[in-house]
């Protein structure tokens, strides 16, 4: 690691049992062309600060769990990538949600939002007798944006 180059990533902390209030603590992460913000946060929690809480799940930019804010723009931690920041970078929590702890949000509110406008396409009520039910070019076009 004495070939990497280090990147200086301030971090929004808060633990609400301990902390009054939010404060930012820097880390230096080595880092090379292929390292992510979600990486970095990695190594941090190993080497760093093992009470730093960050969410993740697939780390392909599918679900969505890594979002956070990135020099004050939302964006997948698993998608950030160091090389794009060689000057430093400040990473805090999605913003318009309560923090539960560092950059984990409480996003309860907004999956009950989510599910009340049912964003997704709900088909009648009728079932293919053989197998599966189609849809047909002229039914795609309909519904594609």
């Amino acid at each position: 690691m004495a070939d990497l180059m280090h990147c200086n990533i301030a971090i929004q902390r808060y633990n609400p049992e301990t902390d009054k209030a939010p404060y930012f603590a820097t880390y230096a992460v080595p880092w090379d062309e292929q390292t992510s913000l979600l990486d970095a946060l990695g190594f941090i929690k190993d080497n760093l600060a093992g009470d730093l809480s960050f969410r993740w799940s697939c780390r392909m930019a599918i679900c969505g769990s890594c979002g956070m804010m990135v020099d004050g723009v939302p964006k997948l931690a698993c998608k950030t990538f160091l090389r794009h920041y060689p000057q430093g970078i400040r990473v805090e929590p999605l913003a318009n949600f309560p923090v539960e702890r560092d950059l984990v949000v409480d996003m309860s509110r907004f999956i009950e939002n989510l599910a009340a406008m049912k964003p997704w396409i709900i088909g009648d009520a009728s079932l293919a007798q053989n197998g599966p039910n189609r849809q047909t070019p002229a039914q795609m076009a309909r519904y594609h944006q």
